[in-house]
């Protein structure tokens, strides 16, 4: 064991290893990236703890796959890189890894996590845990959604850190998609449905050989179906979202397709309730040219909701998101990612690229549950036209336009959103008796922060069926019925508006919802 004053020399040394010098450390995009997450401007790492001999289940998984094989003589054995935020001695750690968990409570508050350093050349950086920018600062407006709490053992002690895992390629077992899927698997195999497997166990899992046909290992890459056919075999199934920004040339040819900002930001935020990290494919400037990546994102940041006047076209409370947080395994973790105009990104890629030149979305894969059956777009569909109706009803009486949230949740935490919301008990007791589905879409109208109505729909359901189960008013009653009569009055006028096969029950649903006793 090393008790080692954080500095980047230190931290240099510290991941190197036998076949990895300090000075190739120092020149990898990683160390760049965790000297910055570790610095003055992050957690504000003090001391550097080193553990020898560490057996690393992850790596060993791998050895055995791979590097036992090799006619280098690679160990099986890591080491562990402990981080705290308080300056300490060798003699002052020593004294309290021997204390009972009751006494020094404190000390633990200032573990900030450990990095895994692999016995591998360059590519040596393994199973990471680090806490999140906002365990220090307490900036509400961040949502780390697709983090879960760590039980770490620290020379027997047992720390509990809320992060998400991350890891490095290392071109030989994974690529950038396998390491994705394995940081996304880190939290879906919480719920004990899902198989939290090795990268490559992952790059077995997605096909019987690469996408150009050559052998798997060393591995080149998966592309979008083998993504897809490796989150089936771990347990989920994946909803890809495609392109929706075509981008032309000063000649109007059409140069490429990606996806828009205001389309990411919306999936982001139906999603991330679940609590999986989504991966996106993107394009980062890399040389002369645009290179396909993939990297996993797990939270996201809002920016101060302001008040958004009437327009034309429907308002999104996703749109106040402004960055997003992604594990990249050519960075780091939790890498910031600045949602720019034009539909681009401002990526370490970005920042790094000598021609500025942006990252681009080409697709999001959300991988979900089988039991979750209807989509993000087919809630928007019906949400677009409650807009419409909602905005011809309260066309004189606010001046502030309507704000819709979409998100999928799980039932029993919806009914504890319901619990501790602005109902009457009455009302709240009838509604907490009420059987639901596991998951349902919630789409939630607002006016300036000020909720006014909560529509539920069932997620397990089929999408051509009227899946509406029901409709939480937090307007008074007398404006509850009056929009309950407007419906009946201008049914021939606003039951079009409806884009669905069963646009007929939506509407008979929604009157019947606003009528019923309160």
């Amino acid at each position: 064991m090393q008790v080692l004053s954080y500095s980047e020399q230190n931290l240099a040394l510290s991941l190197s290893n036998d076949y990895t010098t300090p000075q190739i450390v120092a020149s990898k995009n990683h160390f760049n990236y965790f000297k910055n997450y570790l610095g003055g401007s992050g957690l504000q790492a003090k001391t550097i703890i080193v553990e020898e001999n560490y057996i690393s289940k992850d790596f060993l998984h791998d050895y055995v796959s791979y590097y036992s094989l090799c006619f280098e003589h690679y160990p099986k054995v890591c080491k562990r890189v402990h981080l705290f935020d308080i300056e300490i001695s060798g003699e002052v750690f020593a004294t309290e890894i021997i204390k009972n968990p009751e006494e020094n409570k404190d000390f633990w508050d200032h573990y900030l996590g450990f990095i895994v350093v692999k016995p591998i050349p360059v590519k040596n950086i393994g199973y990471t845990v680090l806490r999140t920018y906002n365990s220090r600062d307490n900036a509400l407006s961040r949502s780390f959604w697709g983090t879960r709490n760590y039980r770490i053992h620290v020379f027997g002690n047992k720390i509990r850190i809320k992060s998400l895992a991350f890891q490095e390629q290392d071109s030989v077992l994974a690529a950038c998609a396998t390491t994705a899927i394995w940081i996304m698997l880190n939290k879906a195999a919480v719920d004990f449905h899902t198989i939290l497997k090795s990268p490559s166990q992952i790059t077995k899992d997605a096909d019987s050989v690469s996408s150009d046909g050559s052998r798997l290992f060393p591995n080149k890459g998966l592309n979008l179906l083998q993504i897809c056919q490796a989150i089936l075999n771990s347990g989920l199934v994946s909803e890809v979202k495609s392109p929706d920004v075509i981008l032309r040339n000063a000649n109007n040819d059409i140069t490429e397709r990606i996806v828009s900002n205001t389309y990411l930001k919306k999936i982001l935020n139906a999603y991330s309730p679940i609590g999986i990290p989504i991966i996106l494919v993107i394009k980062v400037p890399n040389g002369d040219q645009h290179g396909l990546h993939a990297i996993a994102v797990s939270g996201f940041n809002f920016s101060e909701a302001q008040d958004i006047q009437p327009n034309p076209t429907i308002s999104w409370k996703s749109e106040n998101i402004d960055k997003i947080y992604a594990h990249d395994d050519q960075w780091g973790p939790f890498a910031r990612i600045n949602l720019k105009e034009n539909h681009f990104l401002e990526t370490p890629w970005t920042d790094f690229d000598n021609s500025n030149r942006p990252t681009k979305v080409t697709h999001i894969v959300v991988p979900i549950y089988p039991k979750i059956r209807i989509s993000y777009e087919d809630i928007e569909v019906l949400v677009l036209g409650l807009d419409q109706i909602l905005t011809l009803f309260f066309k004189n009486l606010i001046l502030a336009d309507l704000v819709w949230d979409i998100k999928i949740k799980y039932s029993e935490d919806f009914k504890t959103d319901v619990k501790s919301g602005l109902l009457e008990d009455s009302e709240k007791i009838s509604f907490l008796g009420k059987s639901l589905p596991k998951y349902i879409w919630i789409a939630s109208c607002s006016v300036n922060e000020l909720e006014l109505f909560t529509f539920a729909f069932d997620a397990t359901n089929v999408n051509h069926a009227m899946i509406g189960l029901d409709v939480i008013s937090y307007v008074p009653d007398i404006l509850r019925t009056t929009f309950a009569e407007f419906l009946r009055k201008n049914r021939d006028k606003l039951e079009s508006l409806f884009s669905h096969k069963a646009s007929i029950d939506y509407y008979d649903f929604f009157i019947n919802q606003f009528e019923k006793a309160q």
